[in-house]
C-alpha cells in the first residue's frame, strides 16, 4: 500500500506503521544526526526559564541535545511515537497549549508528511501559542536538492509506504505566514550524518530510518555513494552529505 497515491499525505499514519522501525535506527547510531539537531538548535538563542515546543517529537530526541534549562513540551501526531518517546498525543491542528504560553516551536524534518491543510492550521495554531517575539523553526529537505532526489527518488521505489514528501520552496515562508507570524529568517545549510565504522551497520541504520524494504543492501550502497556521497572518512566513520532548509518564523504582535 502507497500512502501517497491519492495524495493525502499523513504524518501519523506513515510513522504509526514504521515508527517503530525509524526508532530502532536512532537506537543503532543514536549520534548519526546530531549536526541536524544541534543546526536546528542554533537558529534561536534559548535561555533557562524558556518553554519550547518540539513537534513532532518523534522517540523525544531533541531533548538529548538541550543544555538550557527550559520546560520542553515533546508533542506528537503519531500515536506510535507518543509512546515511545513519552510524548503528548495531539494532532496538528490543535496544540494543547495554551495562548502566548510558547518561546520556541521547533519541527524538524517532518513537514513534507503534512497534508496542506493541516499545514495552514498548525501554522494558526503556533501564532496562537508563541509569546511575542517568539520564534518558530522549520527545518526540512530543500526541494531540488540531492537529498530531494533520494527520498522522492529512491526511497519511493523502494519503501513499500512509498515517500513523495511536498519539500520546501523558495515560496515556503511567505506562503506560511499569518497575521501575526511572519518569515524572519531561512538558512540552507550542508552537513553530514556520521554513521558507524561499519559500513553493513550504516547501511542498515538508513535501511530502517527510511523504511527501504524492497532494495538489497548493496543496491542501497550504490545509491547513497551516487547520491549522497557515502564515504569512509580520516576519522574511520562512513558518513553520508545532508543538508535542510532552516526557516525562521516570529510572531510579531
Amino acid at each position: 500500500m502507497n500512502l501517497y497515491d491519492d495524495k493525502n499525505i499523513n504524518y501519523a499514519a506513515i510513522f504509526d506503521q514504521r515508527g517503530d522501525d525509524y526508532h530502532k535506527a536512532m537506537k543503532l547510531i543514536p549520534s548519526a544526526r546530531d549536526n541536524e539537531f544541534i543546526n536546528l538548535l542554533n537558529q534561536s538563542v534559548l535561555k533557562d526559564g524558556m518553554t519550547v515546543v518540539d513537534i513532532p517529537s518523534g522517540g523525544n530526541y531533541l531533548s538529548n541535545y538541550i543544555n538550557q534549562k527550559v520546560t520542553l513540551f515533546p508533542l506528537e501526531t503519531s500515536e506510535v511515537f507518543a509512546k515511545l518517546g513519552n510524548s503528548k498525543l495531539c494532532s496538528w491542528s490543535l496544540l494543547p497549549l495554551e495562548n502566548n504560553s510558547i518561546d520556541v516551536i521547533f519541527t524538524c524534518a517532518a513537514f513534507h508528511h503534512v497534508v496542506e491543510m493541516d499545514r495552514k492550521k498548525f501554522m494558526e495554531e503556533a501564532s496562537r501559542v508563541l509569546k511575542t517575539d517568539g520564534k518558530l523553526v522549520i527545518a526540512d529537505v530543500k526541494a531540488g536538492t540531492a537529498v530531494d532526489q533520494f527520498l522522492n527518488t529512491f526511497v519511493d521505489k523502494n519503501n513499500s509506504l512509498g515517500h513523495k514528501g511536498v519539500f520546501m520552496d523558495d515560496t515556503f515562508s511567505k506562503a506560511y505566514e499569518t497575521a501575526s507570524l511572519k518569515a524572519s529568517a531561512s538558512n540552507f545549510l550542508k552537513f553530514p550524518w556520521v554513521l558507524s565504522n561499519i559500513e553493513d551497520i550504516s547501511i542498515s541504520y538508513l535501511k530502517l530510518m527510511f523504511g527501504i524494504d524492497k532494495a538489497s543492501q548493496s543496491s542501497i550502497k550504490k545509491e547513497i555513494a551516487k547520491t549522497l556521497n557515502f564515504q569512509k572518512t580520516e576519522t574511520g566513520n562512513y558518513t553520508i552529505d545532508w543538508a535542510l532548509n532552516y526557516e525562521i518564523f516570529t510572531k510579531i504582535i
